[in-house]
């Protein structure tokens, strides 16, 4: 997706440029990473296409379809496949983001939030399932956005 990963002593770092690349990729085997990756690819500047997770359908919400209906919701352009998403590159407006309860879901708004101005991610408190103290880390990254 464009992105420079490095792993040293320091730990890992992503290194992202302005430019986020579409994907065509089978997520079957890493399907908890498919909301991120979804918010990625909606704001990514060419399609992606990601395959091989229609189990998500049972997760603590039907993911594929919560994805859908919360990327197009801001503008997105995105559609469901027997077995996976195909996002299609499009300029995203604020909105509100819902989770469904579930911390995956409120994972992706968050990353949505880190570029699009104005997303506001509903019960972003059910990210401490997996990532206590996440509400505040992604506030401080928010402030520190606005203010560059």
């Amino acid at each position: 997706m464009g992105a420079v990963i490095t792993l040293d002593h320091h730990g890992l770092t992503a290194t992202m440029h302005d430019e986020i690349l579409g994907i065509d990729v089978d997520l079957h085997d890493v399907g908890a990473l498919t909301p991120s990756i979804a918010a990625l690819a909606a704001l990514a500047s060419t399609p992606s296409h990601l395959h091989g997770i229609s189990h998500l359908r049972g997760h603590e919400t039907d993911r594929l379809k919560a994805l859908v209906h919360e990327i197009n919701h801001l503008g997105g352009d995105a559609t469901e496949t027997p077995d996976g998403l195909r996002i299609r590159p499009t300029m995203l407006h604020a909105g509100r983001f819902s989770t469904y309860h579930d911390h995956r879901m409120a994972t992706a708004g968050a990353i949505i939030g880190l570029r699009v101005h104005g997303i506001s991610v509903e019960n972003i408190e059910t990210t401490a399932k997996t990532l206590p103290g996440f509400p505040d880390r992604w506030h401080s990254l928010l402030s520190t956005h606005e203010d560059s």
